[in-house]
């Protein structure tokens, strides 16, 4: 036994150790880019729920210190925000949660109505099978996200949703100018959820199928009433949620006044 160990090198076994020990703490190395995407990802949807409200400010060195990644994905992630409309670049590295301008909203809703039904048209005059069957699986995402609560994802297939309508028309300048529509309007989409306590009614998607089916026929005049259609659902609901605020019902006539003669 003493000569077996004597044959034995000394630190043998703890070499082995030390070897097996560092190829497991070798550190697993992230995929370039996933940091990036976390980060935006999680802002966007703080954002979109206004946990994030507009103003806020969203300086790079304290973003990466509460995500724990460098300066350098928080930045792509806030320039990505800002193409969308949802964050607002300033001076000295240092962004802001884009502001929500809510008189802004009839000048929106006419934009989103008239390009909701021009797109419609032209892809209607424009068929690709393909494009057609994309929308079909776009409409059962979006239902099967309806069912599940899942608003991010709902907001998502909207915009994935029109975004290949546009491009059936082919023509790229409604395709970017949907594309900024689009990323504009998802706090529009969110507040709209939000009003209906995140429980919309299957029927929502109802002039999603209508346009489908319109397209698919190439029938441009039926399109276009269902891309109407689309946009005035969304109106209307803003519409009534305005006009129901407690401060509609007050009837200021029956309020006295106190006049300045009064003691």
């Amino acid at each position: 036994m003493v000569e077996a160990m004597a044959k034995a090198k000394p630190g043998d076994g703890a070499g082995k150790r030390s070897r097996a020990a560092s190829r497991k703490a070798k550190p697993v190395r992230r995929t370039r880019g996933t940091g990036a995407a976390y980060v935006y990802d999680s802002l966007k949807a703080r954002i979109l729920d206004l946990a994030l409200t507009p103003g806020t400010l969203l300086d790079e060195t304290l973003v990466s210190q509460q995500f724990g990644v460098s300066r350098s994905p928080v930045r792509e992630a806030l320039i990505r925000l800002s193409a969308e409309g949802l964050v607002q670049n300033l001076r000295n590295r240092t962004s802001i949660v884009a502001q929500f301008d809510i008189a802004a909203l009839p000048a929106y809703f006419d934009a989103m109505q008239l390009l909701y039904r021009l797109s419609a048209r032209l892809a209607a005059g424009n068929l690709s099978a393909g494009r057609v069957e994309r929308l079909h699986q776009i409409v059962r995402e979006h239902e099967a996200a309806l069912h599940a609560g899942n608003m991010r994802a709902m907001i998502d297939r909207n915009r994935d949703f029109h975004t290949t309508v546009a491009e059936m028309t082919e023509n790229p300048f409604i395709v970017n100018w949907m594309i900024g529509l689009l990323d504009q309007g998802q706090r529009v989409l969110r507040l709209y959820a939000r009003n209906l306590g995140d429980q919309l009614p299957d029927a929502v998607l109802k002039p999603h199928r209508d346009l489908v089916a319109a397209i698919a026929s190439g029938d441009a005049d039926r399109a276009e009433e269902a891309g109407r259609a689309d946009a005035q659902v969304l109106i209307e609901e803003f519409k009534r949620n305005l006009s129901n605020r407690p401060a509609s019902q007050i009837q200021l006539h029956a309020i006295p006044l106190k006049h300045a003669a009064e003691p």
